[in-house]
C-alpha cells in the first residue's frame, strides 16, 4: 500500500513663569539626583534578561528540568515552528518521559522496567526488525511497562510527518503501510529511542548495574 498522507510621556514645566527660581534648585540638588538614582536603575536593568529563561531543548532538555521543575513539570513552551527534526524527537520524548515519571513517582520498579526496556529495544529492532520487536512489545497488554515503550513509538512514528502518519496503531501502520514506509519508520524508531533511552536514565530510576 502507498503511504497514507499527511515612558512616560515627557512633562513639560511651565518654566517660563519662574525661570530664576529652578536654577538655583538645581544646582543645589544636582549631585543628590546624579548620585542616588542612576547606580540604583541601571543594575536593576541589566538583571532583567538574566531571569528569562532560554528556548526548551537545545541539547536534550536537561537545563529545562532544573527551570521548570519548581513550577510546574509540564507547564513548557511548545517546540518552536522552526525546530529541527532531533530538537522535535527529543522533545517529543522528554514530554511523555516527564508524565511517567509523576505517574510511577512512587513506584520506581516500574521506572526500572522502562530504563532496561528501552535499553534493550533498539536492539531488538536491529536483530529481529521492527515489525517483531513491536509485536513483541505490544503483547503484554496496556498494563505492563513494555506497552508504554510501544505506545510511545508508536505515537511518535504516526505524528504527522511520519512513515506511519494517519494510523491508528503502530502495528497497523507496520502491517498496512508500503514497504518503503515500514524502512523508513524503523530507521526513525533507532533514533527516536536514542532519545528515549538518555532522557528515560535521565529521569526514571534505573538499576546500578544500568547506571553509567
Amino acid at each position: 500500500m502507498s503511504k497514507k498522507g499527511k515612558f512616560a510621556p515627557a512633562i513639560k514645566s511651565s518654566v517660563a513663569t519662574k525661570p530664576a527660581v529652578l536654577t538655583p534648585s538645581v544646582a543645589t540638588t544636582q549631585p543628590a539626583s546624579q548620585t542616588t538614582p542612576r547606580p540604583v536603575t541601571r543594575p536593576a536593568s541589566q538583571t532583567t534578561p538574566a531571569t528569562s529563561s532560554p528556548h526548551l531543548l537545545i541539547q536534550g532538555g536537561e537545563q529545562d528540568q532544573h527551570q521548570h521543575h519548581h513550577h510546574n513539570p509540564h507547564q513548557h513552551q511548545s517546540v518552536p515552528a522552526n525546530a529541527t527534526l532531533q530538537q522535535r524527537r527529543a522533545y517529543f520524548a522528554l514530554t511523555r518521559i516527564r508524565k511517567l515519571a509523576d505517574e510511577w513517582k512512587d513506584e520506581p520498579k516500574k521506572q526500572k522496567e522502562f530504563n532496561s526496556y528501552a535499553s534493550a529495544m533498539p536492539f531488538m529492532i536491529h536483530a529481529n526488525g521492527l515489525g517483531q520487536t513491536a509485536a513483541f512489545y505490544r503483547r503484554k497488554g496496556p498494563d505492563h511497562t513494555y506497552y508504554r515503550l510501544y505506545q510511545l513509538l508508536g505515537d511518535w512514528l504516526r505524528e504527522a510527518d511520519q512513515p506511519f502518519a494517519g494510523s491508528t496503531d503502530l502495528l497497523d501502520g507496520i502491517t498496512q503501510f508500503s514497504m518503503d514506509a515500514y524502512l523508513a519508520a524503523q530507521v526513525e524508531a533507532m533514533l527516536f529511542l536514542d532519545w528515549v533511552k538518555k532522557l528515560a536514565s535521565a529521569f526514571l530510576a534505573r538499576d546500578e548495574e544500568n547506571g553509567s
